[in-house]
């Protein structure tokens, strides 16, 4: 994949959590809620006793950016 934000290649790798990994509208960090309950929210993989949540992501080593595509709703490693 190249990056969109320089053009170089990136290397593909995963993001790993022992929690849900979830992106929540906004910049105020939330404590207790839960993202597959918000409308403003997207849970990328969701939390699992037998398999560890991950996220296939794209890292660029020149410009420092970590891109997750969502389009072909592949991001979540467990769902495959």
């Amino acid at each position: 994949m190249q990056c969109p934000y320089c053009g170089k290649e990136m290397e593909k790798g995963l993001i790993l959590s022992t929690k849900e990994i979830s992106w929540v509208k906004g910049e105020k960090k939330k404590v207790f809620a839960k993202a597959s309950l918000s409308e403003d929210s997207a849970v990328l993989s969701a939390y699992s006793f037998w398999k560890r949540p991950a996220v296939v992501a794209w890292r660029c080593a020149v410009c420092q950016k970590i891109v997750i595509d969502l389009a072909d709703g592949k991001c979540d490693f467990n769902r495959k």
